[in-house]
């Protein structure tokens, strides 16, 4: 799955969490984490820290995965952006 924003990948998780039957109370205590820091993550993660992301990926055994963006114009010689391009990819 493709994801593109931290609004995503909150729903994402709490999609994976319901799919598992897990509460956010039962998620929370696999990691060490409140109920309360599952539910603000679900609902604002643009707030949330990373280590909270990774521990509510190990709770419910998931693993995040960063690769290249092929589309981007690069220099061949640098695999930089090219002086004068802008960056046009969605975030």
């Amino acid at each position: 799955m493709k994801i593109t924003d931290p609004k995503a990948l909150s729903n994402y998780l709490r999609d994976e969490r319901k799919n598992r039957g897990l509460s956010q109370a039962k998620v929370g205590d696999l990691v060490g984490l409140r109920q309360g820091t599952v539910s603000k993550f679900e609902s604002m993660p643009e707030k949330m820290q990373l280590d909270t992301l990774f521990r509510l990926l190990s709770a419910l055994e998931l693993e995040l995965s960063v690769k290249p963006r092929i589309s981007i114009v690069r220099n061949k010689s640098s695999d930089s952006l090219l002086p004068g391009d802008k960056w046009t990819e969605e975030w």
